[in-house]
């Protein structure tokens, strides 16, 4: 996977991970590929059940769209070392940080639109993770206002360290509490209702709400603390999230558009190109990655993935008691259908061999080089002495039933339905 992308040029590396600007070689885009440490700089990378689990996820997210989200291309885990990486739009802009710093607080509109962003964000990403959580990164170095020819406005970035769940960045609504204080200005303050024209009344609301109130109601309530419509339910952020994302962007209110110029008129007064490469000037808009985190390290999280072992228990556990209906190898609809489900698959073993990244002992119910048909993985790194290639090699060319979880594989034109199982008891022959 990892081979699709030439690396241009490293942007940023700090102890959570790196990030390079690179080339799509499917497509010719430039994209943001991120390489995570998800147990600290020297703390590995995932292992096998963690990588089935990383790359369900990352299946669930590829498909999204939204105009203020940096959307998931693909993603993987390097077959050297188990690290793993994500490739997600690249968008020419700064970052917000230096806008802020810059200019100061942002307007009650410039900063209601953000917030609707990042909730509206939170809640579609919620729903392909089947936990409600704030899924982005907060942090202003890692907001995006987008150039002028991109058509985006601000831009988010799924947070690695709460998708994998070490603890080290918490999950709740109090980073949109941090959020708000921050491009408002109204860090360590007491906040009148009246202030930011509703969204003073809002934030106090929050700070008290924050420990029980869904997405939703968040999104409710700033939407009345305004005046503004309520908001749409979250089927239909589901619903548009499958539209290609050029179709979706909005245009930006006449106040957001103005502040936006006063921003550009602002960066262009007086500023050439050669002086920019000596010394940032006050006012430029600098193209970046989206991404300037903070080089602070943080303590070095325990190993333990809280998603991601929810994910896995899920998909890599012995099916449930009740044993579905025996489905033909080659039905292959009916495997798609059951994405993510216990299934029972029968057919006839025709090759074994490794995985690409040599991680999974596969049995093949048709020639390796169909990219298309199913396929039973078993983790290697966990296997018992009766899931080795000597162990299964009686079951070549003999009809079997495998009872495992089903995980269909999207990639390009591929669509392949892999059987996990990690017990010999799951193959049995009737």
């Amino acid at each position: 996977m990892i081979r699709r992308f030439q690396i241009e040029d490293l942007i940023v590396q700090d102890s959570t991970g790196v990030v390079f600007r690179a080339i799509d070689s499917e497509t010719g885009k430039t994209v943001a590929v991120r390489r995570f440490f998800p147990f600290g700089a020297d703390g590995g990378g995932l292992q096998a059940d963690e990588q089935i689990a990383y790359n369900i996820a990352l299946e669930r997210l590829s498909g999204l769209s939204h105009p203020a989200l940096r959307a998931v291309i693909c993603g993987g885990c390097d077959p050297v070392d188990g690290m793993p990486f994500i490739a997600t739009e690249w968008i020419e802009g700064t970052s917000l940080l230096p806008i802020i710093e810059r200019q100061g607080p942002v307007t009650p509109e410039v900063a209601t639109e953000l917030l609707t962003q990042a909730l509206e964000v939170c809640e579609l990403l919620s729903h392909a993770l089947t936990e409600e959580a704030v899924w982005v990164e907060t942090d202003l170095q890692n907001i995006v206002f987008g150039n002028n020819d991109t058509g985006r406005r601000f831009t988010f970035w799924i947070s690695p360290l709460k998708w994998f769940g070490s603890g080290e960045q918490p999950r709740g609504l109090e980073s949109i509490i941090n959020l708000t204080e921050e491009i408002m200005g109204w860090k360590e303050r007491a906040v009148a209702d009246e202030e930011g024209r509703g969204l003073g009344k809002w934030l106090r609301w929050l700070r008290t709400a924050a420990p029980t109130a869904s997405l939703h109601e968040v999104r409710e309530s700033l939407a009345a603390s305004i005046g503004a419509e309520p908001p749409a339910p979250a089927k239909n952020l589901v619903a548009q999230a499958a539209l290609p994302s050029s179709k979706k962007i909005r245009k930006a209110p006449p106040r957001i558009l103005l502040w936006v110029n006063i921003l550009l008129i602002l960066s262009c007064a007086g500023l050439c190109y050669w002086i920019w490469q000596r010394k940032p000037p006050k006012e430029t808009i600098v193209v970046s990655i989206a991404s300037e985190p903070a080089v602070t390290a943080p303590a070095k999280p325990a190993r333990k993935l809280t998603k991601i072992s929810e994910i896995t228990s899920s998909v890599v556990q012995a099916p449930a008691a009740a044993t579905p209906q025996p489905i033909q190898w080659n039905d292959h609809a009916a495997l798609i259908a059951n994405d993510a489900k216990p299934v029972v698959v029968e057919g006839q073993i025709v090759e074994i061999g490794l995985s690409y990244q040599k991680d999974f002992l596969v049995l093949y119910f048709a020639k390796s080089a169909d990219a298309n048909a199913a396929r039973i993985l078993i983790p290697i790194k966990d296997a018992t002495e009766d899931l080795t290639e000597a162990a299964l090699k009686p079951l070549l060319e003999k009809t079997i039933r495998v009872s495992g979880t089903m995980y269909v594989h999207k990639e390009s034109n591929v669509v392949r339905p892999n059987i996990l199982i990690n017990e010999r008891a799951a193959i049995t022959v009737p």
